[in-house]
């Protein structure tokens, strides 16, 4: 059952004009609890098979938007596990475009290893709260929060203690029962007193934060301080930013350009901003002055410069220098002819910031301010150093670290951030992998290499003594197609074999091709921990000498690979062509196939150079292959002539596999080129045009 009900809100529009909105919403009565420690009757038959919320735990804790928008990093660190995000929180930064802070939170949430959820209040008749009239926004979410702490409360039947986190003074509210209310440092110093990284990391936080004023500028806000601090004081060549009223009308006149900052890797000192249609091409910044405390990545607005100060770009490599923090190297470069000019500008203003976690080593001898200050040099070339804070420096020295920057004032030639945590030694492989994963933002780490427990209990049993076999009834309700001479084609020592093809001339003489992909859905459910751990990593990560996988290897490696002379369950394509390979019938659905050989690359090209017999193959298997490996390329060459006659843009590749001994020396190098997703492109170009 569900009841209406409004949300109004007020929004300002591009015309810099107030609009009041209203949305239909339809308040629940069936949104569970998501925890293993409830015995509600109303949540046992909802939540049991999706229960995040450990019931080994002796209490949850519910952040408010106060404690996420300054303490989000604490929140993501491992030990930290068992918390209940809100729906007020998630609307509180979808409202204020904090797209980067919700994309972390969801992943957080998506990590079954957090063992956190999120909960829909906002929605729920029980927890739905009303605002009342001449009552701030940020009262009425504390009053939602309180709201939904006392009901987990009830709810669980008073068995765990419900902690709300706040960094709002909520002295005067009324008494909630059970539930405690605690700011972060409190709650890290009751249940985390000796964690040396947390207690670090909420010293830092504490200290420097972030504030939006109404203007857009970026000023820091010190909790020692109680309030925002003045700067006057700008370095040489920084300027303050333009209003966003002024950036908006200066975009639309032309007056101002757009765009996003992209610096160049062998010379730090240019960097471009895409000028639009409007200008044509490319606008070159050059110099730490002109780029006015913007990174690379940032969404800026660009004044052009008189054309007297165009420049030409530089092919001059820069290098970084290490001298101390205030020494200033100038910018040198030449005016040109004007027909060798680029149209040349300086940043006024950000639109929006794309700042995000840096690997850096400390940079030798930069402590200032008593010691507790340094400097730290991003892995990435384009990023400039980053200020940051940390007592005990010789725990993190010659170590590749993670900081996050906090703000850039105009007072500071550096920005400045924070320590996060460390990855370890450098020149180390482990810690040199682990920096690879956080430049690429790759969710994956070394530590959580592994998969959940509760993942684990949701995988088929696949043991020697107890092999996994299809279900019977299963089969009755999939096509089969064992009958059907299937083969792969994979890298040497491939285990996770998700696609086979298939080739049948028909006693008519039509062709019957098939692509047939792992159907990993059958084991997967939607919305299990093994799902939502999937939906986290986002695909298999692959480099020289490991991969971190997307799903358990019971899965990748042995019940969903298409392995030979096993049967498995599969989502097939198969088109039906005539002889001049037009396709005459396309039959989607699911089926079991019976792989007939795990072809490698080097295999099938020699079968299709004309050889009979190639090695790791009996002549046999290969008598039976090689016409089926011929006809595919024949057809293979008419799809691609279709796709490229239709506009398709093929673009070059080849994948490169290194082979390396146990002391992690390269010993060969072999180009593979991957034929086989040609037919996989194709296989999802049908599926996209099936009605």
């Amino acid at each position: 059952m569900t009841l209406r009900t409004d949300r109004a809100f007020y929004k300002k529009t591009r015309s810099n004009t107030i609009i009041k909105l209203v949305r239909e919403q339809y308040l629940r009565n069936d949104i569970p609890c998501l925890s293993e420690a409830c015995t509600s009757a109303k949540c046992n038959n909802i939540s049991r098979q999706t229960a995040l919320l450990s019931s080994a735990a002796d209490h949850y804790i519910i952040p408010d938007t106060s404690v996420i928008m300054r303490y989000l990093e604490i929140l993501e660190q491992d030990q930290i596990t068992n918390i209940i995000w809100s729906q007020t929180v998630t609307i509180n930064l979808q409202q204020h475009d904090k797209s980067k802070t919700y994309k972390k939170l969801r992943e957080i949430t998506n990590d079954s290893r957090k063992k956190s959820i999120m909960f829909y209040n906002e929605i729920f008749e029980e927890t739905k709260v009303l605002r009342v009239p001449a009552e701030s926004s940020t009262v009425r979410d504390w009053r939602a929060h309180c709201q939904l702490a006392l009901w987990y409360d009830t709810h669980l039947n008073h068995t765990k203690k419900i902690i709300l986190l706040s960094e709002l003074d909520h002295t005067h509210d009324e008494t909630l029962n059970n539930v405690v209310v605690m700011t972060t440092r409190q709650y890290l110093d009751t249940y985390y007193k000796h964690d040396v990284v947390l207690q670090n990391l909420v010293h830092v936080l504490a200290d420097v934060v972030l504030e939006d004023s109404e203007d857009g500028k970026i000023r820091i806000a010190s909790k020692k301080s109680g309030g925002l601090s003045a700067v006057n004081t700008a370095v040489s060549g920084y300027s303050e930013y333009k209003s966003m009223d002024e950036l908006e009308v200066g975009i639309k006149s032309h007056r101002y350009f757009s765009g996003v900052l992209r610096c160049r890797k062998d010379s730090r000192d240019q960097a471009y901003v895409n000028g639009g249609s409007h200008l044509g091409k490319d606008i070159l910044i050059i110099g730490n002055d002109n780029r006015n405390r913007a990174v690379h990545g940032d969404a800026v607005v660009v004044e052009l410069l008189s054309d007297s100060n165009w420049a030409t770009p530089s092919n001059e490599i820069a290098f970084s220098s290490s001298n101390a923090e205030d020494e200033y190297e100038e910018d040198r470069f030449t005016s040109a002819a004007a027909a060798s000019t680029q149209p040349t500008g300086r940043v006024v203003g950000v639109l929006n910031r794309n700042w995000r976690s840096y690997v850096a080593t400390l940079q030798e001898d930069s402590s200032v301010v008593g010691g507790s200050i340094h400097l730290a040099i991003p892995l990435d070339p384009v990023v400039p150093k980053i200020r940051i804070r940390y007592q005990d420096v010789k725990l993190i020295e010659n170590q590749r670290i993670v900081v996050r920057i906090d703000n850039w004032p105009i007072s500071s030639q550096y920005p400045n951030g924070h320590f996060v945590r460390s990855l370890g030694p450098v020149h180390q492989l482990d810690t040199e992998i682990s920096a690879i994963l956080v430049e690429h933002s790759i969710s994956v780490s070394q530590a959580s290499q592994g998969f959940s427990q509760m993942s684990l209990n949701e995988m088929p049993i696949d043991t020697p003594e107890n092999p996994w076999k299809p279900d019977q009834d299963e089969i009755k309700r999939r096509r089969d197609l064992r009958n059907l001479t299937v083969f792969s084609i994979d890298p040497p020592n491939c285990q996770d074999i998700d696609d086979a093809l298939s080739v049948k001339e028909l006693p008519d003489g039509n062709i019957e091709l098939g692509v047939h992909i792992a159907d990993v859905s059958y084991f997967v459910k939607e919305n299990f921990i093994t799902d939502l751990e999937a939906r986290s990593r986002g695909t298999t990560v692959y480099l020289a000498d490991r991969r971190f996988d997307m799903l358990p290897s019971v899965l990748s490696e042995r019940i969903c690979s298409l392995r030979h002379k096993v049967d498995r369950y599969a989502v097939s394509v198969i088109w039906t062509m005539s002889k001049d390979y037009k396709v005459i019938d396309t039959w989607f659905g699911r089926s079991i196939i019976n792989s007939s050989c795990e072809m490698e690359y080097e295999q099938a090209q020699q079968l299709l150079d004309g050889k009979s017999v190639t090695t790791g193959l009996d002549a046999s298997l290969c008598k039976k292959l090689k016409p089926c490996v011929v006809k595919l390329a024949q057809v293979l060459r008419v799809f691609r002539n279709k796709r490229l006659n239709q506009g398709a843009l093929e673009l070059e590749g080849s994948e490169i596999k290194f082979k390396i001994t146990d002391k992690h020396e390269i010993t060969d190098m072999n180009i593979l080129f991957t034929v086989l997703y040609k037919f996989l492109t194709n296989a999802l170009r049908y599926t996209c045009i099936h009605p």
